[in-house]
């Protein structure tokens, strides 16, 4: 057997898992842990600080005391549960859409609201109207071919004037 000495506790606030400082607060634990919990608690303020707290949060709870139940409790919660089985299914859908149901929803709801209104502000949309219909004339139908033309011969005439030219015989 191992010297207790020698047994190092890895410290549970480090590792995060406060479940066997707590199990130490409740009393829970066998004499070895405890005795290893204790000593380590004697050299981390950390561990001191939380069994401080999760002990003084006991000691409250043992002082509450709850109040004493009714002598209909157990007859009024059967009728509500009778109740609630006994409900047509469209009574029970409808539950779920209850205002009170539905609180956690209202200002997610106002807020996607104010989010699209100022896309909306911030991007106004404008409205494409369609062109109404232009007719063209005869006339401007031929000067546009004309001009198409022109524009053609001119493209003819600088590929004419970048081509490299034969050297004249002599």
């Amino acid at each position: 057997m191992k010297n207790q000495k020698s047994i190092r506790m890895i410290c549970p606030t480090r590792r995060t898992d406060p479940a066997m400082l707590l199990e130490y607060a409740l009393g829970r634990l066998g004499p070895q842990e405890s005795g290893m919990v204790a000593r380590h608690a004697s050299e981390c303020d950390d561990c001191a600080a939380a069994l401080l707290e999760y002990s003084s949060v006991s000691d409250a709870l043992d002082l509450w005391e709850a109040p004493p139940v009714s002598m209909h409790f157990n007859r009024q919660l059967w009728e509500r549960v009778e109740r609630a089985a006994s409900a047509s299914w469209y009574a029970r859908v409808a539950q779920w859409f209850r205002l009170h149901s539905l609180k956690p929803a209202i200002p997610l709801t106002a807020m996607a609201l104010v989010i699209a209104v100022g896309f909306l502000l911030d991007h106004p949309s404008e409205m494409v109207h369609p062109s109404p219909t232009t007719r063209v004339s005869a006339a401007e139908a031929d000067q546009a071919e004309r001009t198409l033309d022109d524009l053609q011969l001119l493209r003819q005439f600088d590929a004419a004037v970048a081509a490299p030219r034969a050297p004249k015989a002599m």
